[in-house]
């Protein structure tokens, strides 16, 4: 995140719009797209625009010259991101990209889009903070919101840094229950890119199955599910002290029923001074927890071969 503000810094993007912007599409998959979830997430009480993700192969009908549009591909081959982008440009607009490389960078370069190049040569999903940081300059450079998330996203930088030993030893202490469960993550509505990420993390670093839900979307169904005792079932339950306090007492009362039922439900609590602070503790803290199970049950988190091969058998089609 710290790397991730000097590159921002440096970066050339113009605000090339003529008239006002009345949204903002994120195009992403994964580690990339999780990002827009983020941003949407954290500019969602300030921005009185509204910002959209996608994470498919078709740009929204929508989509027009009041749209900014943002390519998001760490590594500038994400198939579906690259064909929403031609879409784009088919239809005469001009969306920034932010990618390492590949061939979202030579399409750039071709048609004369910005581009914010960040380092390669990482997963994806490690790479949230140069990812996500860009977001934000994109939307700064474009006039939308003001330069205070600088101060936000440094702040934050070093809060994570001072509780690192905290953080990785809670997240160690967490992962020794969770082995071989399917994992449950629920959370406030505020705080659903953090239990997405999570569940992201849980599939491709623990190699496990997980879902996430958010409160009180959940308390209309899904609870209902909580019926009986399964004892292949994890709860984490995200906490934040600026969750909705009507929320509140829903995710307590869940929280109670689910006990009931099982010994193995977790409550998490956000860290931070602000809802910037927290969003990153509870991502920061997931990725450790994801990383530790998969040490305990013998997995190398770094592998993906499953993905790798989809790749490959989608690149065989063409």
């Amino acid at each position: 995140m710290q790397q991730a503000l000097a590159i921002g810094e440096k970066a050339e993007v113009k605000n090339t719009f003529t008239t006002d912007i009345n949204n903002v599409l994120v195009c992403g998959l994964g580690g990339s797209g999780i990002c827009g979830n983020l941003l949407a997430e954290l500019l969602r009480d300030s921005l009185n625009i509204p910002v959209l993700v996608n994470k498919g192969y078709s740009l929204p009908a929508f989509a027009n010259q009041s749209t900014l549009i943002i390519l998001s591909s760490y590594s500038g081959n994400t198939e579906e991101t690259i064909t929403v982008g031609r879409q784009a440009i088919a239809k005469g607009l001009k969306p920034v990209c932010i990618t390492s490389g590949g061939q979202l960078a030579e399409i750039a370069h071709t048609h004369g889009l910005c581009i914010i190049k960040i380092p390669g040569g990482f997963p994806p999903r490690a790479c949230l903070g140069y990812s996500a940081t860009q977001l934000f300059f994109v939307l700064h450079k474009h006039g939308l919101i003001d330069n205070s998330f600088k101060d936000f996203i440094g702040n934050t930088a070093k809060f994570l840094q001072s509780n690192q030993g905290t953080i990785m030893a809670d997240a160690e202490a967490l992962a020794k229950y969770l082995h071989h469960k399917l994992i449950i993550l629920y959370a406030d509505d505020k705080y659903e890119s953090t239990a997405l990420r999570f569940k992201q993390q849980i599939n491709e670093n623990s190699k496990l199955q997980a879902w996430y839900n958010v409160v009180p979307e959940m308390n209309h169904n899904e609870l209902v599910g909580w019926r009986e005792n399964h004892e292949n079932l994890a709860a984490i339950i995200l906490r934040a002290s600026d969750e909705n306090s009507r929320n509140t007492l829903r995710i307590l009362f869940s929280q109670e029923v689910m006990e009931n039922l099982s010994g193995n439900i977790h409550e998490v609590t956000a860290h931070g001074a602000n809802t910037y602070e927290r969003h990153f503790y509870l991502i920061h803290f997931g990725d450790w927890v994801t990383y530790y199970l998969a040490v305990q049950q013998g997995y190398d988190p770094m592998e993906i071969d499953v993905l790798n091969k989809l790749k490959a058998h989608m690149q065989a089609s063409i």
